[in-house]
């Protein structure tokens, strides 16, 4: 089956995501030709030489329109991975009649596109790298942090790290954009705090979710102020930081209960109960070994950048 991969065009960890996805349908079922969104006029002869079965492409916080009218013009069916929903959810619904098949990362969308009368929708997360985050053969004896959090200062990540810091009890590192901004006071008061602003590989993730008893990861709120969500579409799946800290065989606390796919995941529903399991797992580091285990497993089975191909290739094939 020949598939045309267009890429992303946006920046920062995207750019990632195209090189692992063109990596992974080495060898796969697919014989691949990718091109770079913003050169695709240039191409069209090829393209056309090539004649793929259809065009895979990720769709994020702003609508290619000339992309998808040139593919309705070709007749290549187009196939859509909506990688920001429900945040950008807005967007998504803008480009839905001009693909043959939606694939969304949260499976809280999946009955919002059933009511805009897509015939094909699939939950289709965005993978991890298992060459990039591994699980060590030896973990580390001792953790270098008791908790650490990566990523946007979302309100409720805040609120959680406000939460923790009030404790004054465990070494924390909080890293990514903007913190600076948040947590500049908390740095001069609480001198267990770390704070790091610049940005981090994949790699340095990997790294700190190896090193840390409790990665925590609160994820992107529905309602948060600079979505573009008007239907208020709730999320209700894991986001991709949480299967890179199972394959890196890090243990997390999540504030969003895993569908039964990823049952095993450690999660708290409220800040009291917040403090009540980082005492707890802080305290208890073979449990944690445990959970972190049956993570890796549910993880590793089936939603890596190695899998990708042949679960995309299941789903096309019926849906095409």
């Amino acid at each position: 089956m020949k598939l045309l991969y267009i890429s992303s065009g946006y920046g920062g960890i995207y750019r990632m995501f195209d090189q692992w996805i063109e990596d992974s349908f080495i060898d796969s079922p697919f014989s691949c030709v990718k091109v770079e969104r913003e050169t695709l006029p240039a191409h069209m002869h090829k393209i056309r030489t090539f004649s793929p079965d259809f065009v895979f492409m990720m769709i994020g916080d702003h609508i290619p329109t000339e992309l998808l009218h040139q593919f309705k013009q070709e007749k290549i069916p187009v196939v859509l991975w909506m990688t920001e929903d429900p945040f950008y959810i807005d967007v998504s619904a803008a480009c839905v009649s001009d693909a043959q098949l939606i694939l969304t990362i949260d499976e809280g969308a999946l009955s919002f596109y059933k009511q805009l009368g897509t015939n094909h929708t699939h939950y289709f997360p965005i993978p991890t790298n298992t060459h990039v985050f591994q699980k060590k053969e030896s973990p580390h004896e001792s953790c270098i942090y008791d908790i650490a959090l990566i990523g946007y200062p979302y309100p409720n990540r805040i609120k959680a790290i406000n939460t923790l810091l009030h404790q004054n009890k465990w070494r924390i590192l909080v890293a990514g954009k903007e913190w600076h901004r948040v947590l500049n006071k908390s740095r001069r008061r609480y001198r267990d705090l770390s704070l790091m602003t610049h940005w981090l590989s994949p790699e340095q993730m990997a790294d700190i979710y190896q090193t840390s008893a409790i990665v925590l990861n609160p994820h992107r709120p529905a309602q948060f102020a600079y979505n573009q969500n008007k239907a208020n579409v709730q999320n209700m799946s894991l986001n991709n930081r949480a299967f890179d800290i199972a394959a890196s065989g890090g243990f997390q606390l999540t504030d969003l209960q895993p569908s039964q796919a990823f049952s095993s995941f450690a999660f708290y529903t409220h800040e009291n109960d917040l403090i009540k399991q980082v005492e707890h797992y802080v305290t208890n580091p073979q449990q944690r070994q445990s959970v972190a285990e049956n993570n890796y497993e549910q993880v590793v089975r089936w939603n890596t950048f190695d899998t990708l191909p042949y679960r995309l290739y299941e789903i096309v094939k019926s849906a095409l």
